[in-house]
């Protein structure tokens, strides 16, 4: 990852960055927003990843959003793992190991057990990305977005 790339938590100012980063990487493996609600997902942002044991940070390059990340609570003892996306000029530098590890280690402050998460068949890096970090595939789901469903425990 370079240095002058820092995350930070989302603020209601970059829905609209994070609305076109978001539709960008989802256009490249043939989604849209529409897909599976992630519109109103990401529009309700502060309520669905707000609280003490939820989050959602962006990675800036000066003032501009160039990645995503959030967890919020699955269970008492489980959280998941969302929104994950990098541009696609990012890729590749460590910027999605990062984000990762930044959301990792929020889990963990925060009491976790284990983290869920489900990602499209269609995001091979991504799945590189679990794999590499200990993920463990659960299920593979027929649905809108060909997920796999993967876990780790962090206890």
């Amino acid at each position: 990852m370079t240095a002058d790339i820092h995350t930070r938590p989302y603020v209601t100012a970059d829905r609209d960055a994070v609305m076109r980063l978001v539709g960008e990487v989802l256009a490249e493996h043939g989604f849209s927003l529409a897909t599976g609600g992630l519109e109103r997902d990401l529009a309700e942002a502060h309520a669905t990843y707000g609280g003490a044991r939820a989050g959602f940070w962006v990675a800036v390059r000066g003032e501009e959003v160039v990645g995503t990340v959030a967890v919020r609570p699955r269970s008492e003892d489980t959280c998941e793992i969302k929104r994950l996306y990098l541009r696609a000029d990012m890729r590749g530098a460590g910027l999605g190991q990062a984000l990762y590890a930044h959301a990792e280690a929020f889990a963990r402050a925060a009491g976790y057990g284990s983290i869920w998460l489900d990602s499209s068949r269609r995001f091979q890096k991504a799945r590189a990305l679990y794999e590499r970090n200990g993920f463990v595939l659960l299920e593979e789901l027929d649905n809108e977005w060909e997920d796999n469903v993967y876990e780790k425990r962090l206890k």
